[in-house]
């Protein structure tokens, strides 16, 4: 995947690239170094306008090393961030 895996979902451009060099926290407050994938969210078809971007980490966000598993993640971290954006606005008013 040289230029990563592309979807869209819920009008949003999602790139999602492999990494190996994600950094966590194992349970004793220790660095670790983890594979996963490097996730950007974009607005626009044009991938100028980012609307957010993060990781997910192997025996962290996700459960194993697969496109499949990314996806997912994706798609879960859009629908919270989209609730939490809604509530916002909601406390606005």
């Amino acid at each position: 995947m040289k230029g990563g895996e592309k979807m869209k979902y819920k009008g949003y451009w999602i790139t999602i690239v492999p990494a190996d060099d994600i950094r966590r926290s194992d349970a004793m407050g220790n660095e670790t170094v983890c594979k996963g994938f490097n996730i950007k969210v974009f607005k626009d078809k044009k991938k100028t306008e980012l609307f957010d971007e993060f990781s997910a980490a192997v025996g962290h966000e996700i459960l194993e090393n697969s496109l499949e598993e990314a996806e997912q993640f994706a798609k879960d971290t859009i629908i919270c961030e989209e609730k939490q954006f809604d509530a916002s606005q909601e406390m606005s008013m």
